[in-house]
């Protein structure tokens, strides 16, 4: 391929992307999602959707768009806040804080969904499809009767992650649980990936305080 079909493949890419964003910007508020960032989220019975949807790139050959989902309990960011100390400043964030913000819990991820297209310049009866999918995952197989049965999603994941399962420990009142598997993972040298104090203090040392003290006032 020559210098300039590569550069008219690439405009191309551009207007595609700009019709996509649109169509997914319209579609889901049409739909009652909102965006930020070029993500949708919507908020179903305290759980957090985030949806995410990208046009690869045109020279890769690939017809599809691309949709990433993820969800996440709304008082998992909120436990999070106050064991990493910084409640008061996330209380100033507008909500979408919870879905673009580098302090937040990531939430649970489901494999990538691809939707073919069959007119790349037309994208919205992929963007339909994508919003389908993810409403339905939102609605059924993603549905969590509480907040135990989304832990043990994240647990049967390949990749556990374990501060959000810490901190959901912490959400259902189960302090000893939460202790015990915070001092594991701190002495095999982990920090939960989140540090404050010019990285001087892990979020997992925080873990084990907060939880440590809610110990003390349950003997007291």
């Amino acid at each position: 391929m020559t210098r300039e079909e590569q550069r008219i493949l690439r405009e191309r890419e551009k207007t595609l992307e700009k019709n996509l964003k649109k169509t997914c910007k319209e579609t889901g508020k049409r739909r009652g999602w909102k965006t930020v960032s070029g993500e949708q989220y919507q908020v179903r019975d305290s759980f957090l959707y985030i949806l995410y949807i990208a046009f690869p790139a045109f020279l890769e050959r690939e017809q599809v768009v691309k949709a990433d989902l993820r969800c996440k309990p709304l008082v998992v960011d909120e436990m999070y806040w106050n064991v990493f100390q910084m409640a008061e400043e996330a209380a100033k964030q507008p909500f979408s804080f919870r879905v673009t913000g580098a302090f937040t819990a990531r939430g649970l991820w489901l494999p990538t969904w691809k939707e073919p297209l069959s007119a790349p310049e037309e994208p919205e009866a992929a963007v339909e499809a994508i919003f389908d999918w993810a409403e339905e995952l939102a609605g059924k197989d993603l549905a969590f009767p509480d907040l135990p049965a989304y832990r043990e999603r994240l647990e049967a994941a390949e990749r556990p992650k374990t501060l959000e399962i810490i901190l959901c420990l912490l959400c259902e009142g189960q302090y000893a649980g939460a202790l015990e598997r915070i001092e594991a993972e701190l002495s095999r040298g982990e920090t939960g990936g989140f540090s404050r104090l010019n990285g001087r203090r892990s979020i997992l040392e925080d873990a084990r305080d907060w939880c440590a003290a809610r110990l003390r006032e349950a003997e007291e």
